[in-house]
């Protein structure tokens, strides 16, 4: 006699997402308890963690060291450049090539930091 009743759109989408926060606690579960804990318990998981912090140690290390050679070498040539054409001498020789790899990117960042912060009159 009576129709057959529609199911409720908003009951169908509260049981969605109850399901879908369901399995994402599932997931969570799975990937703290044995992926986390797996890696955790493996000899050959922290021997690897062991060997990249100290090599990227090491790489922090010898990077600033490489850094502070540039800038003092650019600032070496920068000095210099300066006082010849102060002193009305020219330089001599074909100009040098920019400096390549990380050397020449440190180089021109370092100049570029200098021109971006120098101080200028404002009038």
């Amino acid at each position: 006699t009576h129709p057959p009743r529609q199911p409720n759109r908003q009951t169908t989408s509260n049981r969605q997402t109850i399901m879908s926060q369901f399995f994402q606690r599932i997931a969570n579960y799975v990937g703290n308890e044995i992926i986390v804990k797996g890696l955790a318990n493996s000899k050959l998981f922290q021997r690897f963690a062991v060997r990249t912090s100290s090599k990227y140690e090491e790489f922090s290390k010898t990077g600033a060291e490489s850094l502070n050679k540039a800038v003092d070498e650019m600032m070496k040539e920068t000095a210099a450049a300066a006082a010849a054409s102060k002193g009305g001498g020219t330089l001599t020789g074909p100009p040098k090539p920019p400096l390549r790899g990380l050397a020449g990117f440190l180089s021109a960042f370092a100049k570029e930091a200098k021109r971006d912060f120098s101080v200028r009159e404002r009038w």
